[in-house]
């Protein structure tokens, strides 16, 4: 068999092995950074009993089809340049969402290096939220003519 052609192979295999896996590494790598996940479950309950203030890390046109009520709006890229929004958080638990729980995992990640003191990630973001059915906001779909 040719060299070139076992070499290509196992290369795709790797690739495709990362594809399928990767979220889960990704989760690996993060928590062993030492971000802190919260269940989206428990993330809904500590908003309803402690007024748990959540940022959304999302860009706007995610942000705009469907978002929690009442949260801040400021996309990973703006995060760091824009950190002084969040000063008065700066002592508090502060829920972070995107859409599966990455982006918001490598927010966590900026926040705690810039001194907030509980920064936590909705582990599975959006996603997770919208699968067990809790309150968001949702942008109305426009009816067909």
């Amino acid at each position: 068999m040719n060299i070139a052609f076992l070499l290509v192979a196992a290369a795709l295999a790797g690739f495709a092995f990362w594809r399928l896996t990767r979220y889960f590494w990704l989760k690996i790598y993060y928590r062993w950074r030492g971000v802190q996940d919260v269940d989206a479950l428990s993330a809904h309950a500590l908003r309803r009993t402690r007024s748990v203030p959540v940022l959304d890390v999302r860009e706007p046109f995610e942000f705009e089809a469907a978002h929690i009520e009442g949260v801040m709006l400021i996309p990973l890229g703006q995060l760091a340049s824009r950190v002084g929004e969040l000063e008065h958080l700066r002592q508090d638990t502060l829920l972070v969402v995107c859409r599966g729980g990455v982006r918001s995992a490598q927010a966590c990640l900026i926040l705690d290096r810039l001194g907030f003191a509980a920064p936590r990630n909705l582990a599975g973001g959006m996603n997770d939220w919208k699968r067990h059915r809790l309150p968001y906001v949702a942008q109305a779909q426009p009816t067909g003519s």
